[in-house]
């Protein structure tokens, strides 16, 4: 008898089936199955110093039992004094029993060793069948020796199945045993120092006041302006401009941050501030913008 992974297994008799009722699949080819496990790791000061591509290596191939390659830039870049062709990280695509394997070490084994571990977040999905774990420190792994480590690397594990959405593919790592955090909730933005309640209504006040005169104040503006009119007529109108209330003139209104209030940095177009924007950005909440980095 053959030898066969403890994971494989158990995606063959009990996986499939829960999948298909599941996922309400009537042919088995249609379920969503595991293609491959990447493991990389970026190594950009190795620029400097060529051997730690040789450590990286040498780490990679002890943790998955196959190994590791060397990738190289594809482009020169002078700011970060690269060339093309220099290795700059370490890889390695695991396959068939080898990925079982891997994947039964690191669920039942080098998960749990993470200090405090609650679970693995369940956002890093790119809706194509593709879920993305970042791992801080390399010494999770029982086959490195913590002596031998002259400094803490993490590393990226891309797991690619077959799944054609997100929801296929959850499926699927969940039965696989993945520890997902269920429910997490999400972080209170930190808006900073927001301003005075007294502030924000007082404003709010004298924009009310500003659109209930804003046409009679068009119309008083129209008649002083008109010299064809005679000049008593227009000096009537000016009068009766000045006993309107002061704020409300359009002008008296400030630009205020709809989520602060704050009244300093305000985008127009937005009506938010720009400590509001930078926080909204950063979470993805703003359709079509994008961070820059140089």
């Amino acid at each position: 008898m053959s030898y066969k992974p403890r994971l494989k297994e158990d995606y063959s008799n009990s996986v499939v089936s829960a999948l298909m009722k599941k996922l309400g699949q009537k042919n088995i080819m249609q379920v969503p199955k595991l293609e491959k496990i990447v493991v990389s790791r970026g190594v950009g000061s190795a620029v400097g110093d060529k051997k730690l591509i040789d450590h990286a290596i040498d780490e990679l191939t002890l943790i998955t039992g196959q190994r590791a390659l060397a990738t190289l830039s594809k482009k020169d870049v002078a700011s970060f004094k690269l060339r093309k062709g220099t290795p700059i990280g370490v890889k390695v695509t695991l396959r068939g029993d080898k990925m079982f394997e891997f994947l039964d070490r690191l669920i039942t084994i080098a998960l749990p060793r993470v200090r405090d571990f609650q679970g693995i977040n369940n956002k890093g999905f790119d809706g194509r069948g593709n879920y993305t774990l970042g791992i801080k420190e390399q010494i999770i792994f029982p086959e490195i020796n913590f002596d031998k480590v002259d400094r803490i690397r993490g590393m990226d594990l891309t797991v690619v199945t077959s799944g054609k959405n997100k929801e296929a593919t959850l499926a699927l790592l969940k039965e696989m045993n993945f520890p997902f955090i269920e429910n997490k909730k999400e972080k209170k933005i930190n808006w900073g120092r927001m301003a005075k309640t007294s502030a924000i209504q007082r404003n709010l006040k004298r924009i009310k006041l500003s659109n209930k005169f804003m046409k009679k104040r068009r119309e008083l503006k129209k008649i002083i302006k008109n010299r064809k009119l005679p000049l008593e007529e227009r000096f009537n109108a000016q009068l009766k401009l000045a006993k309107l209330p002061p704020n409300s003139a359009r002008i008296r209104v400030r630009n205020r941050c709809e989520i602060t209030g704050r009244s300093h940095g305000v985008y127009r177009k937005l009506r938010i501030s720009r400590i509001a924007l930078r926080e909204l950005a950063s979470k993805g909440r703003i359709p079509g913008m994008t961070k820059s980095s140089w």
